[in-house]
């Protein structure tokens, strides 16, 4: 690959990485909103959740597409290659985590989570800002192409984790009506997997700049 093209196609796969962390980043900053906006019964925050997921849908197609363009008529070798079949792994797990997101938001439409105990609403707030800090953090290590953030975003997961147990098990004690313990179970599993999407993000940035698969335990 001579050295115009090489730079074209360097340039081509900064804007296909800087589109997929920007979509990241939609999904990352909505997440306190719609946590805030969730536990004070806010229904605009629907139609809210909804639009920025059609976004980050658009975004991530874009994305997909212009990977797979690189990676056929390119073909990418070592560091580049592993960068790009990162980005086309982890545009799934923007898209995922929207879509997450999106469910949380549209919670508020079918309970009211204002009149939900005050502990079962502080467990939900402490799981939510957990789970957005993860995400966050694995986006950033992504992007600042940090191979050794991964042990600490996982770290930051396990507390994601133990608060997701302890609002199921709190819900079973202090929740009576079957509606609200499904929406808690439900809104328990899609901060986890926000949060394990955070985490995918940090594996693969250390995957691109190494080319070691760190496993971590979740």
């Amino acid at each position: 690959m001579t050295a115009l093209l090489r730079g074209a196609f360097q340039a081509r796969l900064d804007d296909v990485d800087d589109e997929l962390v920007g979509a990241a980043l939609v999904v990352a900053e909505a997440l306190p909103r719609t946590a805030r906006a969730l536990l004070q019964g806010e229904a605009a925050v629907a139609d809210v959740v909804r639009s920025m997921a059609r976004d980050v849908n658009e975004r991530c197609r874009w994305v997909e597409e212009q990977g797979f363009v690189l990676l056929a008529r390119e073909a990418p070798v070592a560091g580049d290659l592993r960068r790009l079949v990162g980005i086309l792994r982890l545009v799934t797990s923007v898209e995922r985590s929207a879509a997450l997101l999106r469910h949380i938001g549209e919670a508020v439409e079918r309970v009211d989570t204002t009149a939900l105990p005050d502990e079962i609403r502080a467990i939900i707030e402490a799981l939510g800002t957990s789970a957005g800090e993860v995400f966050r953090q694995g986006v950033d290590a992504w992007r600042r192409r940090d191979a050794l953030a991964v042990h600490e975003v996982d770290r930051e997961d396990e507390m994601v984790d133990r608060l997701q147990q302890r609002l199921l098990g709190r819900a079973r004690e202090v929740v009576d009506a079957p509606a609200e313990l499904l929406l808690l179970g439900l809104l328990a599993r899609y901060y986890e997997r926000i949060a394990d999407h955070g985490v995918s993000f940090a594996q693969h940035a250390a995957f691109a700049v190494t080319g070691a698969r760190i496993d971590v335990g979740r």
